[in-house]
């Protein structure tokens, strides 16, 4: 394929610098291959290097490949719930192959494991090294490759294009900061990498416009929407929201700080004790994020100075009295969004990248978040840009933002239904992707796979 306006000088090094990389990486990639294996409980890290022993099929005696089979890449937790929901809607489009799905962790597997059947096999994603290539799609023999979300790996991308099978990039991202990145080093090899792709089924317009500047042809791009929209809301978890709203008093005001971390508990405190004198009735809910700080959050709320009780208590009902109450049982955070008046959903004061958006807005509570929500970048634009979501960048301005939506009824309703438009356009984004991954396969695209 000619490849105008690039110097292919310039792109022969760029990819024989990749693979130099590459081959440096390799203790390391031994290193991660080895915990994966630790992490699981079983000896898979030759998977890693393009080798499927029996035990990769639970040692069952069946074939090692189905025929031709559809190879999904996704690679972690995130991105396997998201191949789940896209197997599914191929699956309720007639598509009655199987399915092979790569992930990169052990959490990855984990979570895609309950969308496969007994013809289908989860392995873990070879290293992105030609000979491990070769050896991979030697034994896969896929009718397709689809990567979820923005896994561009040029060996991979290139031996899928010189063996003549089709490329097809689901629910793509691309950030602002990563277009970037494409754009600096390697450019010529990212851009040239995208060329061997059939089609590219963008979250957004926005995505869309990015992957244009790197060099995707419009002929091949389609905004079909994001698949972790398509999740779909449990009408039981609204009934014990309910429930849990009358136990924790009808009348009052409540907001949560959902998922919280180390830090993060004492700025809503202390912002909480600042709203007590405007709303003397109003009542926190903290849930933190890892139940093994259950006791260490119990003891800031005892050094607080407020009146506090917990859930794991087993009281009945709230007492007015009480000012913060502490969700340290597991399981019950949908409901506590289901139940409280809005909420701040934590992991965006500290560097861990935040924490999902998708469940308070499914279940109707309106959402504030911190600064740090690069984990959910690809959708958190266009909450923002729809007033979908408030962000704030300081305990200040969250102090302020809460006393806003408690003091608007309005503002609340607002943002509530906002959410929920966004959660309605996506909710097509698995049938769309899945009626152009069947097109591709079909060969009915009017263009060259």
């Amino acid at each position: 394929m000619r490849f105008l306006g690039r110097s292919s000088i310039a792109l022969i090094t760029e990819r024989v610098v990749y693979r130099f990389l590459l081959c440096l990486l390799i203790p390391l990639a031994l290193y991660l291959a080895k915990r994966i294996d630790r992490q699981s409980g079983q000896s898979r890290f030759k998977e890693r290097f393009g080798f499927f022993p029996a035990s990769s099929l639970g040692g069952q005696a069946k074939p090692l490949f189905f025929s031709k089979p559809l190879w999904i890449h996704a690679a972690s937790v995130g991105e396997a719930k998201a191949a789940g929901l896209l197997i599914e809607a191929l699956k309720s489009q007639g598509y009655d192959g199987s399915f092979v799905v790569t992930t990169t962790t052990a959490t990855g597997a984990d979570a895609i494991a309950p969308f496969l059947t007994e013809n289908d096999q989860q392995l873990y994603a070879p290293y992105d090294l030609p000979i491990v290539v070769r050896r991979t799609l030697k034994q896969i023999r896929p009718s397709l490759l689809i990567v979820l979300e923005v896994e561009i790996w040029p060996t991979l991308w290139r031996q899928c294009h010189q063996q003549g099978v089709g490329i097809v990039m689901a629910n793509a991202r691309l950030s602002e900061r990563s277009l970037r990145r494409y754009q600096g080093w390697f450019s010529d090899l990212w851009a040239q990498t995208l060329q061997y792709g059939s089609l590219v089924m963008a979250q957004s317009e926005a995505v869309a416009d990015r992957y244009k500047a790197l060099g995707v042809a419009e002929q091949r791009l389609r905004i079909t929407g994001n698949l972790k929209f398509s999740q779909q809301t449990d009408s039981s978890i609204r009934d014990q929201g309910k429930g849990l709203r009358k136990r924790l008093g009808v009348s009052r005001p409540v907001w949560l700080a959902a998922s919280t971390h180390e830090t993060e508990e004492q700025i809503v405190l202390d912002c909480h004790r600042k709203l007590l004198s405007i709303y003397p009735d109003l009542l926190l809910v903290i849930v933190p994020r890892h139940p093994q700080r259950f006791d260490e959050v119990a003891e800031l709320c005892q050094q607080s100075g407020l009146n506090w009780s917990r859930r794991s208590g087993g009281e009945e009902t709230v007492k007015p009295e009480v000012q913060v109450y502490l969700g340290d049982t597991l399981g019950e955070l949908l409901q506590f969004y289901a139940a409280v008046d809005l909420s701040w959903v934590a992991g965006s004061f500290v560097n861990v990248g935040g924490h999902n958006i998708l469940e308070p807005a499914a279940y109707g509570c309106p959402i504030i978040v911190g600064p740090e929500m690069r984990n959910f970048a690809d959708f958190m634009e266009e909450f923002l840009a729809q007033r979908a979501a408030l962000q704030v960048q300081d305990s200040q301005q969250l102090y302020q933002a809460v006393q806003q939506m408690l003091e608007s009824s309005e503002q609340r309703l607002s943002y509530r239904n906002n959410a929920q438009a966004l959660l309605v356009k996506h909710q097509q984004a698995a049938s769309n992707q899945a009626r152009e991954v069947l097109r591709v396969l079909s060969g009915s695209l009017p263009f060259e796979r």
